[in-house]
């Protein structure tokens, strides 16, 4: 008799939990459109607040910024100039267990965004680890280093626990050593091919204040190039200080994101950023010309001293 009453609030117990048990693992299996975080605010470990979508303006020091995630990151091959280098991550949350593909929300199309610059500034790469399919919490990527020295290499992700946007960063070094310095001028246009990129921002540019940034991509015409999307805009900048402290990543602030892959865009840009301090900043814009497969990365330098 006593057993039997000794089940019954366990019973009633499961019953309680048992619908927030189904509502979770049938949130779960949603699938997670992709900026469906983006536009929402999230907080970081040290409860500051956090954006990751369009007017995300701030650089994240990720030398004195932690977050409550492990994260082992280690070279496969050895890194070498010119080659094909596999890498391997582990990462686990806060409590221990494994990140795998299933605890990551999309964001800009993909689970994780992974940003590989060398301490010269003149090899920037961005590249999304793929999950292990047999242990969760392993990532692989592929990449090759086109500079020879130190890289300092930043992953971006939302997990789906919370939606908070989680920053780390690792390091690894390409066999020689490394001759290039970065710029100490500005340099705000570039030319690639027969197209002309160009980056305009304010004169006045001060440490700790919103500087508006207009991003202009022209032929040979005088006309603007037609853009294709990437990772769901239509150019990404990304703001790195000479130390590699850390980063900002920064998405248009008009509403120009695309409905679907084949959207055309044909214009100007803006974007605001806000440097942390005075000093020369690389920002690198990406972007994909209608008609050409592969993407096109064009670096910017400027000054922040008035």
């Amino acid at each position: 008799m006593s057993n039997r009453r000794a089940q019954t609030p366990l019973k009633r117990a499961i019953l309680l939990a048992l619908p927030f048990i189904v509502v979770y693992f049938v949130v779960r299996s949603l699938p997670v459109k992709p900026c469906d975080f983006l536009h929402e605010e999230s907080y970081n470990l040290e409860g500051e607040l956090d954006y990751c979508g369009p007017g995300d303006a701030e650089f994240v020091d990720l030398s004195v910024r932690k977050w409550p995630m492990n994260m082992v990151f280690k070279p496969i091959d050895k890194p070498t100039l010119g080659k094909p280098c596999r890498f391997e991550i582990h990462i686990k949350q806060f409590d221990g267990s494994p990140l795998g593909p299933d605890d990551i929300a999309l964001s800009h199309t993909k689970k994780i965004h992974l940003m590989a610059i060398n301490q010269g500034l003149g090899d920037y790469q961005h590249l999304h680890p793929e999950a292990d399919q047999v242990f969760d919490g392993t990532w692989r990527f592929t990449m090759t280093p086109q500079k020879e020295g130190e890289y300092k290499v930043f992953l971006d992700l939302i997990p789906l626990r919370s939606p908070r946007r989680v920053l780390l960063a690792a390091s690894f070094q390409v066999y020689g050593k490394n001759t290039e310095s970065p710029s100490l001028v500005e340099q705000l246009t570039t030319e690639i091919g027969s197209k002309t990129f160009s980056l305009k921002s304010a004169d006045n540019k001060r440490a700790g204040e919103e500087i508006n940034l207009e991003l202009k991509a022209i032929d040979r015409s005088g006309n603007f190039v037609r853009l294709t999307p990437v990772m769901g805009a239509f150019a990404h900048l990304v703001a790195f200080d000479r130390k590699l402290n850390g980063f900002a990543h920064l998405h248009p602030t008009e509403d120009t994101l695309p409905k679907t892959d084949k959207d055309i865009y044909s214009g100007s840009l803006s974007f605001s950023f806000i440097p942390p301090e005075n000093g020369v900043y690389r920002l690198w814009a990406q972007i994909r010309v209608e008609n050409e497969e592969k993407e096109t990365f064009i670096p910017f330098d400027i000054v922040v001293d008035s």
